[in-house]
């Protein structure tokens, strides 16, 4: 099982008021949305549950994947704890915006883990900006 740090690009057809579990409900505005995480006890398993429709609703991303469907997974494989700093890149594509604050964030100092946009963000500047602020080897 393979440590890792992941991002699940997520396509929204139509807005929609959600609650989400404990943080309240909020609006959805149709369009993409990066969540970024970490899998540090085996990114395979991760990313299977995250895949699988039928679960017990237990993270954020859970109830936002019962109406968002899963178009692409980003991922590096590290032992290392990435994902705030992935975040806080991600945070600075064009377009992002931050639907619900603390949205994944729950363990940690980030404004959320959720970056919306309304158009698809682009792989390549993601991944440009993560090689050369964090100096990580090239996504899959």
């Amino acid at each position: 099982m393979q440590p890792g740090t992941y991002i699940l690009v997520l396509k929204l057809e139509h807005p929609l008021r959600l609650r989400i579990g404990a943080l309240g409900k909020f609006e959805f505005p149709a369009g993409y949305y990066l969540y970024i995480g970490s899998a540090l006890n085996g990114l395979e398993r991760r990313l299977e549950r995250h895949l699988r429709r039928e679960k017990r609703l237990h993270w954020h991303i859970d109830y936002l994947r019962e109406h968002a469907e899963v178009i692409e997974i980003w991922y590096s494989v590290s032992a290392q704890r990435l994902e705030c700093r992935w975040a806080a890149v991600a945070r600075t594509l064009p377009g992002a915006r931050l639907p619900v604050p603390r949205f994944g964030a729950s363990d940690c100092g980030c404004p959320a883990h959720l970056v919306y946009f309304p158009t698809l963000p682009d792989r390549e500047r993601f991944q440009t900006q993560i090689a050369h602020r964090l100096r990580i080897i090239r996504l899959r």
